[in-house]
């Protein structure tokens, strides 16, 4: 009886621990812990008596939480032998980003179809916190709109500035620099502290997304922060938290019940493990999820990540991308709802339902339930396929919509925000909500698809399956080519304490939609593009790709005969022009057109001349193009400045404040890729002239190189050189199309010579270059400067010949009083210890020339 209390206490005990905790070869120590207790006064009293060298400071944003600090070994485990302690939890560790940005692609995600069907969603009025390190609050992609934050105080990483980029750049500086939200506000806050942010500052601060783009190793329990984070959620119920899930894909957990299972179960830190959070996972270019993606299912068998998005590098810019997604849906339900904010549950309903399938079929612990789509979570909003509900013990709420005919599938995506659960607990859901989709007419009904949590590899890849779900507070009901007609959603309270609200979206799918092109968006020319499309029922089909000018009468042209329609994605070039144009993917007779959309070179936005108060600004011709439109900086963002013909562009400084501009091409109206955007004043570029310069400082031969922006409004050029303190023409410059010239003195003076360009515009103005100079050495020269010197000083010598030369220097009376072996054109000799006085340097070249001259030191 004594060894089975004795086995029943220390079960009780390891109960209460943390796996890091627990005894056993893998037990860490920690001379700080968390602890959550269920009588404040009691523990102090026994954490005085039993752990004297310990001291605690409660965590104010935790009920009952404490940090203990001045652990010793094994007293992490004493304290989970207190009676008044409920939990022992590790405490901050050190947190890492996921991985640094390489090739964002929002194309992948549908954001670029977004701006261009809803540019109205855009994040205005809304705030994101990027809670890592802090970013670059003075990049211009975030100009006038970054809220101040104590998390500014160190220096900011570029890990977090291009986090805070894809979720709301504003596109200032490139057009891939346009993030999902690109006109929300964004702050920081500090990942040193793993719990959640001060709810006050937070509510304070607006922010309704907080992304959270780092990871802490492998950790797959329900802890004290998981809880926090669950908790939170309830506080601030239009705040979403957003996690990647974590690049350890190719780990094995080393605690908990899928402890050495490869590949499973491997989010790293245990705030991922939250129920009311958006954990995100990556796929890669190719659409299939990164091997170092990380996993699920969390240890009581939840689904994580419940979406991917695309991240090359990683899933840090896979959160990212799926954060502003986030922002999207908030900005298009306040627009459609007076202002007001949708729940969180709603918003990740809504991001869960619109992804399109990825890896195995329906859901999986890769891929989740599949590849965020920005622009199909953002309609089911401005199209209302959402409800919101509340739920008792017992009772069903009905939903009803209709499906219209040739659609090849459905989807009903049910989530809740559930109460925070216990640390340790067996499972972590509270609340359970049963979701069930039933076709009216035949009363047939569908279960949500589950997985096997069996803890065995071969189980967790099985197949999903219909079945009832009393594990996640996610669930998502799909049909197959469902019939036409009504359909009725069906929400009930399984196991319920009180009242639970919930969130249900839903979509139907065609049988094959383009991700890209899309109307008005841009291929660019001439060059290999991959595009994109959604075949949801996965059945193995070829279909044909064409391609024709969006013109009247223009012929259809294949592209590729045969193409693998479950692949999802193609690589092709277009041609190199700009124009209008339409590609269409032909599947069994049936035609999937993409609508018009613009092959669009990049143009090159270059300065051509700052000549007092005016500023030309040029860029190439683009075959196509009917005019091109030229943008400005304002306030916060470009803005457009004027709309031309021509391939320049003059203005006067005092009229236009801006110094950043961007152009692209237009062709019937339609917009093509804007360029880079440039700061004019940073070119280089002053009045005309990029460059003057001598080919070389000491020669024996004067050369001067020049290199000009432009010719536009030029009507003639000179070569100067001064002359007995003047500038007198030298020759001129013939002007054409060239704008490198080499500039040649046939009769320079030994010794300085100096030179500058004249030019002359077409409105009679004239400008000169920056002077230049150069020596000329001519055989047998020598110049020797400063002189006189003073004694003591360096001295400089130059000699036609830059190899190594001895330099000799006599007094008045012929003795030898220094001697030195240089090389380069100038060689400079030191005087120190030489008396004021006059004396002679002698000059030995490489090749036994012997040069002298006089020198005064004074």
């Amino acid at each position: 009886m004594l060894a089975q209390t004795s086995t029943q206490d220390r079960q009780a005990e390891s109960a209460k621990m943390a796996p890091a905790l627990k005894s056993g070869n893998r037990q860490q120590e920690f001379s700080r812990v968390r602890v959550r207790v269920k009588d404040s006064a009691s523990f102090q009293k026994w954490l005085k008596q039993h752990v004297p060298n310990a001291s605690s400071q409660p965590i104010t944003s935790l009920n009952s939480v404490f940090l203990v600090s001045g652990l010793e070994k094994g007293d992490p485990q004493k304290l989970g032998q207190c009676p008044w302690v409920t939990f022992v939890d590790v405490p901050d560790r050190k947190a890492k980003e996921e991985a640094y940005l390489q090739n964002a692609d929002l194309r992948v995600n549908r954001v670029d179809a977004l701006h261009l069907a809803y540019p109205e969603v855009h994040g205005k009025g809304l705030t994101v916190s990027v809670k890592e390190q802090p970013f670059d609050s003075l990049d211009l992609d975030f100009k006038t709109r970054v809220l101040p934050s104590s998390a500014f105080s160190q220096t900011y990483t570029p890990h977090a500035t291009a986090m805070a980029t894809l979720i709301a750049g504003a596109g200032n500086t490139s057009p891939t620099s346009q993030g999902v939200a690109w006109q929300s506000k964004v702050t920081a806050a500090n990942f040193a502290n793993l719990l959640p942010d001060n709810t006050d500052v937070l509510k304070a601060q607006g922010v309704t997304v907080q992304n959270h783009s780092y990871g802490v190793g492998v950790e797959n329990y329900y802890g004290l922060e998981s809880q926090a984070y669950d908790q939170q959620a309830r506080q601030l119920p239009y705040l979403l938290h957003v996690f990647s899930s974590g690049n350890s894909g190719l780990l094995a957990p080393t605690e908990g019940p899928y402890e050495k299972i490869a590949s499973f179960a491997n989010l790293t830190g245990q705030f991922k493990v939250s129920k009311n959070t958006l954990s995100v996972g990556a796929i890669d270019t190719s659409g299939q999820v990164s091997v170092l993606s990380s996993k699920g299912p969390t240890y009581d068998g939840r689904i994580k990540p419940e979406v991917v998005a695309f991240g090359e590098a990683g899933t840090s810019e896979a959160a990212s991308v799926v954060s502003g997604i986030a922002l999207a849906v908030q900005d298009a339900f306040k627009k459609k709802n007076g202002g007001v904010l949708p729940p969180s549950g709603l918003v990740k309903a809504a991001i869960i339902n619109a992804a399109d399938d990825k890896g195995r079929a329906h859901v999986d612990y890769a891929a989740g339930f599949g590849n965020a789509d920005a622009l199909g979570t953002v309609q089911s909003i401005m199209e209302g396929r959402y409800a919101n509900g509340t739920a008792t013990q017992g009772t069903t709420q009905s939903i009803k919509f209709t499906v219209p005919p040739t659609m090849a599938n459905v989807k009903v995506t049910l989530v809740w925000l559930d109460k925070e659960g216990e640390p340790n607990a067996a499972s972590a859901l509270v609340n359970d909500l049963d979701l069930v989709v039933k076709a009216t007419a035949s009363a047939q009904q569908w279960l949500p698809w589950g997985l096997s949590t069996f803890a065995h590899k071969d189980s967790l890849l099985a197949p999903a399956r219909r079945k009832a779900d009393h594990l996640n507070n996610v669930e998502q009901v799909t049909l197959e080519n469902p019939a036409p007609g009504e359909y009725e959603i069906l929400v009930s309270g399984f196991q319920v304490d009180g009242q639970q609200s919930f969130s249900v979206v839903y979509e139907y799918e065609k049988a094959f939609s383009w991700y890209y092109p899309s109307v008005s968006s841009y291929l660019e020319a001439g060059q290999k593009s991959r595009i994109r499309w959604v075949a949801p029922v996965k059945e193995v089909a070829t279909g044909r790709l064409e391609f024709r000018y969006a013109t009247a009468g223009a012929p259809w042209q294949v592209l590729k005969n045969v193409v693998d329609v479950s692949k999802e994605a193609v690589d092709i070039t277009l041609p190199d022009t700009t124009a209008l144009a339409e590609l269409r993917m032909v599947i069994a007779g049936e035609a999937y057109a993409t609508g018009a959309f613009v092959i669009s070179p990049t143009l090159a936005l270059k300065v051509g001349y700052q000549c007092g108060d005016e500023v030309m600004l040029f860029w190439p011709k683009a075959p196509g193009a009917d005019k091109f439109q030229v943008y400005q900086l304002g306030s916060q963002f470009l803005e457009p400045l004027t709309q031309t013909t021509d391939t320049v562009v003059v203005f006067n400084k005092k009229q236009q404040a801006a110094v950043h501009y961007a152009v692209a091409p237009m062709v019937q109206g339609t917009l093509g890729q804007r360029s880079l955007t440039q700061n004019y004043t940073q070119q280089a570029v002053a009045c005309y002239v990029k460059s003057f310069l001598p080919k070389y400082f000491v020669t024996d031969t004067v050369l001067l190189d020049l290199q000009i922006s432009t010719t536009y409004g030029l009507t003639a050029m000179y070569l100067e050189k001064k002359v007995n303190g003047a500038f007198k023409t030298l020759q001129p410059i013939a002007i054409g199309r060239q704008t490198d010239f080499d500039l040649q003195d046939l009769a320079p003076l030994s010794g300085w010579n100096e030179y500058r360009i004249k030019l002359v515009t077409q409105s009679g103005a004239t400008y000169y270059s920056q002077p230049e100079g150069l020596f000329y050495t001519p055989e047998r020269y020598i110049q020797v400067y400063p002189n006189p010197a003073l004694a003591g000083d360096d001295m400089n010598i130059i000699t036609q010949d830059d190899a190594t030369n001895n330099i000799f220097i006599y007094d008045q009376v012929g003795r030898l009083v220094r001697e030195f072996l240089q090389d380069g054109s100038i060689k400079v000799i030191e005087t120190k210890g030489l008396r004021p006085g006059a004396y002679f340097i002698r000059v030995l070249s490489s090749t036994g020339v012997l040069t002298q001259t006089k020198v005064i030191l004074l």
